[in-house]
């Protein structure tokens, strides 16, 4: 048997080239053909036990699953486990950080980070099938609010909601992590309190940014509003349903070409059919010049208020 063996690849493939001693004699190698692998650099020592296939990037994956090999009380948390859920805006951090016990071995190393818990119970612990263990969602975004400031934050909690849960379950996990002496539990708290639970997560966070600007504003918008149109219903990235005034945040990368473009209009239509006013603005333009378009929005919002006064 031998690291090339297709069952043996391809094992190590589905573990990001990553194994420690145990698994490698589950696999069908003996204690003397490790050693001569070691020996001549085919498999690279990364924590006592566990090592790296020699040419295997050291990628976050690999470097997750070889804490979470070494140590089976290790969970992956705070940015590292962001970027296996692929959160946006988190800390430009590449160490590796991890939560495990307080009576546990820590791992060594100067680009891990061990942080110890004794709150850390199953519900916040995802297994994945490849032997790496990461914080939950809600729990890896409480994490997070220790390290990143509320927009920041605000950003990463209607991404979690948009794909993984529930406002309930936030805020049940809210309720259960914060207290005294625990980092971040201030933030979250308030930014989960300043929104409201029947809302609709933004789709990105630029959706986010745009929206927190117009509050500045004086413009409060529904996110993910309903509107019924001849063509079926429409979700407005923003809308003031009192005065039938929607926003959408386009994207060039899923709003540029012609078919999308067309759509678009085609929706638009059909909105002020009965009786919406949609504007629309792109992430080039904010990008260029976003005050200015947060104004301009600001006052076409004003325009819309006065006229359905006057028509009152």
């Amino acid at each position: 048997m031998h690291l090339h063996d297709p069952n043996v690849a391809g094992w190590l493939r589905r573990h990001h080239d990553v194994a420690s001693v145990a698994e490698l004699i589950r696999l069908g190698l003996t204690r003397e053909q490790i050693r001569r692998l070691v020996g001549s650099g085919a498999l690279v020592p990364v924590h006592r036990g566990v090592y790296r296939t020699a040419g295997a990037p050291a990628t976050n994956e690999s470097r997750a699953r070889a804490a979470c090999t070494a140590c089976e009380s290790v969970v992956v948390a705070g940015p590292s486990a962001g970027r296996l859920w692929g959160l946006r805006r988190l800390p430009a951090d590449p160490r590796l950080h991890v939560l495990t016990g307080p009576a546990t071995t820590p791992l060594t190393g100067a680009d891990v980070v061990v942080r110890r818990t004794t709150l850390l119970p199953a519900e916040d612990v995802v297994a994945r099938a490849d032997g790496i263990r990461l914080t939950s969602p809600p729990r890896t975004a409480f994490d997070l609010a220790a390290l990143v400031p509320d927009d920041v934050l605000e950003s990463i909690v209607e991404q979690v909601l948009d794909r993984s849960c529930t406002f309930p379950t936030l805020l049940r996990s809210a309720r259960r992590l914060t207290g005294r002496g625990r980092d971040g539990s201030a933030r979250f708290t308030r930014v989960i309190a300043s929104r409201p639970a029947w809302q609709r997560p933004a789709d990105s966070d630029l959706e986010v940014r745009v929206f927190r600007a117009l509050e500045r504003r004086g413009v409060v918008l529904v996110r993910q509003h309903r509107i019924q149109t001849s063509i079926g219903a429409i979700h407005l990235d923003g809308a003031d349903p009192g005065i039938s005034w929607g926003l959408e945040v386009d994207h060039v990368t899923w709003h540029g070409g012609r078919l999308d473009a067309q759509y678009d209009k085609i929706r638009d239509r059909a909105a002020r059919l009965v009786g919406w006013q949609i504007e629309r603005v792109t992430d080039l333009e904010l990008g260029e010049r976003f005050d200015q378009v947060l104004d301009e929005l600001a006052a076409l919002h004003a325009m819309r208020c006065r006229a359905r006064h006057r028509a009152a």
